[in-house]
This record gives C-alpha cells, structure tokens and sequence, in this order.
C-alpha cells in the first residue's frame, strides 16, 4: 500500500537524486521576462541547487544544550549530471568516491566555499550590498548532447539499492532538470521500471523540471497532457512524471497558495530558475517537518 507519509528521520532517512542536463544549451540564457533573466540556465540551476542544499541543511539543523548545533542526517544526497555520452556524480565535496552524502557530511565537506554579494535593506530602508559566503557542492556545466535515458538508468540502480537498505524510508525522490529532448532513447521504459521501486511507504517516485528561455508562464503540476502544449516532448514529459502522493499535494497546496487538483503531476513545463527552485522544496518537504529530539 503506498501511503507516503513517513517523515524523514535520523532512523529512516530521505533519498533525493538530483539529475542535472549539462549539454550544450543549458549554456543559452533564460528569457528576459523570466526569473534568472540573462543568465545561463546551468549557473542557474547550479547556483539554485547549492543554495537548496544549503537551507536543507539549516532546515535540520538543532541546538544541542552545550550550546552547540548539529545537523540530523535526515536525507541522503546524489546529484548526476548527463552530457554527451557521460553520466556521473557531479556532487563535489572532500568525500571523493560517494554517491550518497548525507546532510551532516554535506556540512562540514563543501568543495568551495565562494563569497557572493547580496542585496539587503538597512535600518534606514536603504539597499545596501553585503558579502555572504556561499558553499558550493556542484559546479556549473554545459556541453554535448542529453543522454537523459542513461542518466535515468543510473537513478534506478541507485534508488533501487537504496530502497533495499532502507525498507521503513519514504521512497527515493529522482528529481529531473531538463532543457532538451532525450538524444539517446525513449525514457519512457526506464521512468517505468524506476515507478515499481518501492520501500513499505510507497513507490518511488520522478518529477521533472523542464526549463527553456522562452517568456511564457510555466505549466505546473498539470492533471492532463491537454493543459501542455500540443507539443510530443512535453506530452512525453507528462507521462513520464509521477502523480502527486495525497500526502504530498496537501503540503503543495499549502506551499503555493493554490489549489492542486488530485491526480496532478510532479512537472513543470517552460519553467525557468524559480521553477527548479518551487519543485526542489517540494520534493523535500518530508525531510522539513519539525524535528523533535528522536529525529
């Protein structure tokens, strides 16, 4: 029975699996009248996924009564980035050899630790510009073709595995950023085979992101093919997606201020940097209830 109500523990910890498009258009710019105007969709995507990372990390993290902080290891992280013919983990950190990385290590093993400015209102009401550091885990790219199905082909053996080792966890969460057409296959297969892996909560579950440098509003969370454009790749995209858990579309509906209609699905069509921000949160929210002291 698929229920999807497990929060994310210490005990019974999230999976996230991030896949990252980084062929040669994810170099053009977003649109003008969409958010991360002019901006290179990858320094985007990137910038928006270290900054993700990072406030789940400050979402779990706790005072300790000596007055000390300590992240729980609520979630487990893998990024895999696809391009050309290559597949592989693009989660840099000082953990080589991982995959899966836990929130408390993601902490403390950033690869860079970069200083960006901020706008900010002063006592007065007036803009001022601070220096913030800003960890970085994954690094921007862009080149080559979309081997979107092999990229898909790797998430199902890593949540398989994971499902295994971790029967009581929600299922694993794959989460797809994409600009372009899949340039080695049909991953509608594939995207199958992933929505039969289960833990006792339910089936694991994929939703896409597809972002463009179009300035049209985005299509999200749609319940039928017919509210995207009469366009094969975005029905395809549709199918591919999964229906939203219950569970899940109360917490969206609460998260958007809108209404989320049952059977919806876990896509946004002609998305731009905001989108793959609203979908990464989303598909986190188990790993940000509150946290009590078993957790």
């Amino acid at each position: 029975m698929n229920t999807y109500t497990q929060v994310w523990a210490g005990s019974r910890p999230g999976c996230l699996i991030f896949l990252l498009d980084q062929s040669g258009s994810m170099a053009d710019p977003f649109g003008m009248a969409q958010a991360g105007a002019g901006r290179r969709k990858c320094d985007m995507v990137a910038t928006v996924l270290n900054g993700f990372l990072n406030e789940l990390i400050v979402a779990n993290t706790v005072a300790q009564r000596d007055g000390t902080t300590e992240v729980r290891p609520r979630a487990e992280v893998a990024v895999l980035g696809y391009e050309g013919i290559s597949v592989g983990p693009v989660l840099q950190s000082r953990l080589p050899g991982q995959t899966f990385i836990g929130l408390p290590e993601l902490q403390m093993n950033p690869f860079d630790i970069e200083r960006r400015r901020r706008t900010e209102i002063d006592d007065t009401g007036q803009e001022i510009e601070i220096t913030v550091p800003f960890p970085v885990w994954v690094k921007a790219k862009a080149g080559g073709g979309t081997p979107m199905c092999m990229a898909l082909e790797q998430a199902r053996d890593l949540a398989q595995e994971w499902a295994i080792n971790h029967p009581d966890s929600y299922p694993p969460v794959i989460i797809n950023v994409t600009d372009g057409v899949a340039s080695d296959g049909d991953p509608s297969e594939l995207a199958r085979q992933i929505s039969e892996i289960r833990t006792n909560d339910g089936h694991a579950l994929i939703f896409n992101v597809h972002i463009t440098d179009f300035n049209l509003a985005p299509v999200a969370y749609p319940v039928s093919s017919e509210e995207l454009p009469a366009d094969e790749y975005a029905r395809l995209l549709f199918d591919i997606s999964s229906e939203i858990p219950e569970s899940s579309r109360q917490l969206l509906r609460s998260l958007l201020n809108k209404d989320i209609q049952p059977g919806a699905r876990g896509i946004i069509f002609n998305g731009d940097a905001a989108s793959v921000r609203q979908m990464f949160v989303f598909a986190s929210v188990p790993a940000t209830q509150p946290l009590n002291v078993n957790e």
